[in-house]
Order: C-alpha cells, then sequence, then structure tokens
C-alpha cells in the first residue's frame, strides 16, 4: 500500500484501511500489533489474502493456497475466498493438486500433465464427463462417503522427466488407452464437444476406463 502511494506511513487513513482490510479477512483489530509467530496457520493465510486484496485487484492467483491447512481450516479459507469473490468481484486463478477443492472454487477447470494442457472445460462437466485418462484417474482418486463411485484408477509406471519428456504424447508411459500412434505425434488441445478441449487421440474411449 505504501509502495503503491495510496497512504502516507503512519497516518491515520493507513492504520483504518489496514483494520478495514483485515475485518474481510476474518482477523480482528487488535491483531495488527502481534508478531508472526502469534498467528496460527489459518490466520497467516487470512493475512496472506489480506495483503493479496490490500491494492483492491481484479484478478488474484492463489497457489497451492489452502494445501497446508488442516480440512476445517480450508472449508474456512475457501469460504472467505468465496465471499471476497462475490463482494469484490474478484477473478480467481486457482492452483491446486486437491481436485476435491478445485471442485468447490472454480467455473471452468484446466488440468495439466507435465506442463501440458491436457483438458479444459467446465468445472461440472469435467467431473461428470472426463474425457482425458489423466482426468478420469484424478478424478477417481478423490475421496467419497458414497458407494456410487467406481474402483480407483491406478496408473502404472513412474512420472516421466519433464526434461526430456516421451515422445508425442507425454502421458503415453502411463496411459491404458496409449498405442503407437500417442509416441508419434502429440495430440493438441481441441474442442470435442462445445466448450469442452481435450488433448487425446482417443478420448472417445475414456469412457471404457475402470
Amino acid at each position: 500500500v505504501l509502495e503503491h502511494g495510496l497512504y502516507k506511513h503512519g497516518s491515520a487513513e493507513l492504520e483504518a484501511y489496514i483494520i478495514e482490510i483485515m475485518a474481510k479477512c476474518g482477523l480482528d483489530h487488535y491483531m495488527i500489533h502481534r508478531y508472526p509467530h502469534q498467528f496460527s496457520g489459518g490466520q497467516r493465510q487470512r493475512i496472506v489474502i489480506a495483503r493479496a486484496l490490500a491494492l483492491q485487484p481484479e484478478f488474484v492467483v492463489c497457489d497451492e493456497s489452502v494445501s497446508a491447512l488442516d480440512v476445517s481450516i480450508q472449508s474456512q479459507i475457501l469460504n472467505l475466498l468465496q465471499d471476497l469473490k462475490e463482494e469484490s468481484q474478484l477473478t480467481y486463478l486457482f492452483i491446486s493438486h486437491d481436485l476435491s477443492v478445485i471442485k468447490h472454487v472454480s467455473d471452468r477447470i484446466g488440468v495439466m500433465y507435465l506442463g501440458d494442457m491436457v483438458e479444459l472445460c467446465e468445472s461440472d462437466t469435467l467431473y461428470e464427463n472426463p474425457l482425458h485418462p489423466y482426468s478420469k484417474s484424478l478424478i477417481s482418486a478423490i475421496p467419497t462417503t458414497t458407494q456410487s463411485r467406481q474402483n480407483r484408477i491406478i496408473l502404472k509406471g513412474d512420472i516421466p522427466s519433464n526434461i526430456i519428456p516421451p515422445s508425442g504424447c507425454k502421458f503415453r508411459t502411463r496411459c491404458p488407452l496409449a498405442r503407437g500412434t500417442c509416441a508419434k505425434v502429440a495430440p493438441e488441445l481441441r474442442e470435442v464437444e462445445p466448450g469442452h478441449q481435450v488433448a487425446c487421440h482417443f478420448y472417445e474411449e475414456t469412457k471404457n476406463i475402470i
């Protein structure tokens, strides 16, 4: 805030603004004088969010923003992010390895493997009808209490090096649908259904993977 010239150092306006931002993020005003070691993990995450919002952005990158928190605190932070999104008309780029978290945050989801986008579509579409084998395997790994879920899809082999990646499709060394074409030609990300893009030569057979 000071570096961007929004308020003068030591001014009453600056302190009032900081307290206002803190309140939006669920932090009490008396915490302004605490030291870092006096905050819990959830409170520290709220401070990070408050710092990001202090400059009144329209676009916020959230990179693994709840991965280090336990489930109960994760829920609080996700609810806070959702409230702030609606209140301040924010757009998030939310990066996470946890698809159960992604589901509750995102309107559109892009699935990446070794740096390449392999599927891009609306959130509900991905969970109801994944078209890339990697996406389907990730969704099968989400913990559930229902009995309707099919068995988890276990990918074979190790994740290859991204410095010297496999030829053609990077996922082919672990893909149950891989064939000779996959080793020769890298699939392009293309729209196969309205608003649904996938990079797979044989995406139509993904539904048969069990």
